[in-house]
């Protein structure tokens, strides 16, 4: 008999399962979605540069790594390229999170050591399914 999401978050604590770092250099995002990701009981911290997110990082490794890939200065594919670089045995999650759809973008963001990108044009709502999803496979070791 097999077990749903549901299920398996109400046996693990979600703060337990579930510290997300949001990094983008748009701060309305950043609080919008950690009000989301907070409601729904997860510990959530924001960045607005990649700079500030690796000192986060180093203060405190999240499990998944909501990372924008446009920004100033330091973009997220150079963030992400760092955190593999300084954490190769993390098993941290980075899901690039772009307005860029095209394929180059992609193939980029794989390249620097990202596990997955998402369009920014996705629903809320969406995003927020995706990444319990996700945290409850990384729980579980299935990623």
């Amino acid at each position: 008999m097999g077990r749903g999401v549901g299920c398996i978050i109400t046996m693990f604590s979600k703060a337990q399962a579930g510290k997300i770092l949001i990094v983008d250099d748009d701060m309305s995002l950043v609080q919008l979605s950690q009000l989301i990701l907070e409601d729904m009981g997860y510990a959530v911290r924001g960045a607005v540069s990649g700079t500030q997110a690796l000192v986060m990082i180093a203060e405190d490794m999240p499990d998944l790594i909501l990372l924008d890939v446009m920004m100033p200065q330091m973009d997220g594919l150079e963030v992400c390229r760092r955190i593999r670089n300084l954490y190769p045995s993390s098993i941290t999650y980075i899901l690039m999170y772009t307005a860029d759809d095209r394929t180059e973008t992609r193939r980029n963001s794989l390249d620097a050591g990202a596990d997955d990108l998402i369009t920014k044009d996705i629903p809320i709502s969406d995003l927020a399914a995706k990444i319990e999803v996700l945290l409850v496979d990384l729980l579980l070791g299935e990623m």
